[in-house]
C-alpha cells in the first residue's frame, strides 16, 4: 500500500516537472529559462538578415519597404561576396580589365534560395557621353534591370603618366549592373546603383571624382501606388 502510494507520488511530481519545463525549466534558476540573446547584430553571411542590414546598408528604408511590399520578404539572404576593399583591389588588378564582373551583393529568399537582387561591376570600354562621368540608364526586365557607367582613370596596372596622359587602358569605365526580381521601382535601381558605385571608386582613388547624377532627376520616384 505504502509502496504503490510512493509510486504514484513520484509519477505527479513528474508531470509536474515535466509541464514546468516548457515554461521555465524544473530545477533550475532564472536565468536559465531565458533565451539566449544575439551577442551581436547579425552580419553578412551569418543568415537571414533585415533587408535594411544587407549588404553594408545599401537598401535604405524606402527601398526595403518596397521589396517587402506586397508579398516579398522582410529579410534575406546575402550570399557571400567580397568587401568592398576586396572587389576595389580585384578591379585595379590588370586581368580585371578584361570585362569580368565582380559580384557586390546577392541577395536571396534563403541560403542557396532563389536569387532576389543582384548587383555586379565590371570594367568596360563604353564610356559615357562626352561631358558626362556618370551615366544612368533605365532598362527592361528583372534579368537586366538598370546600369551605370562611370569613368574612373586609375591608369593600366602601375599607372604612370607621361605628358599629362596615362598608359593605354587607363580610360576605361566601369559599368554597374543589376537583376532584380524584387521589382522594385526605377528609382530604387537608380539609387542603389549610384550608392553602389560610390563606394567602389572611393576606393579605388579616380583621378577625377565622378559626378554622379541626382536620382530623383535620371528616375523619378514612382506615383504612390506606382512602381
Amino acid at each position: 500500500m505504502h509502496r504503490n502510494f510512493r509510486l504514484a507520488l513520484g509519477r505527479l511530481a513528474a508531470l509536474v516537472c515535466a509541464s514546468v519545463v516548457a515554461v521555465t525549466g524544473c530545477g533550475g534558476g532564472d536565468d536559465e529559462s531565458e533565451a539566449p540573446k544575439p551577442t551581436s547584430k547579425p552580419t553578412a553571411n551569418s543568415g537571414l538578415v533585415p533587408v535594411t542590414q544587407a549588404c553594408d546598408g545599401l537598401f535604405d528604408e524606402a527601398i526595403a519597404k518596397e521589396a517587402r511590399e506586397p508579398n516579398g520578404p522582410g529579410k534575406v539572404y546575402p550570399v557571400k561576396t567580397g568587401s568592398t576593399s576586396h572587389v576595389a583591389k580585384a578591379l585595379r588588378e590588370e586581368s580585371a580589365r578584361r570585362s569580368t564582373p565582380e559580384d557586390l551583393c546577392t541577395l536571396t529568399d534563403q541560403a542557396e534560395g532563389k536569387e532576389l537582387l543582384a548587383i555586379t561591376v565590371a570594367w568596360t570600354p563604353h564610356s559615357p557621353p562626352s561631358g558626362q562621368s556618370a551615366r544612368y540608364t533605365t532598362t527592361v526586365g528583372p534579368e537586366d534591370a538598370g546600369r551605370l557607367l562611370v569613368t574612373c582613370d586609375i591608369g593600366s596596372g602601375g599607372g604612370t603618366e607621361s605628358g599629362g596622359g596615362t598608359e593605354s587602358g587607363g580610360d576605361r569605365s566601369l559599368e554597374f549592373a543589376m537583376r532584380d526580381y524584387f521589382t522594385v521601382s526605377d528609382h530604387s535601381h537608380a539609387k542603389l546603383l549610384i550608392a553602389s558605385a560610390k563606394k567602389i571608386t572611393s576606393q579605388l582613388k579616380c583621378r577625377e571624382t565622378p559626378e554622379y547624377p541626382d536620382p530623383k532627376v535620371v528616375a523619378p520616384p514612382p506615383k504612390r501606388g506606382l512602381r
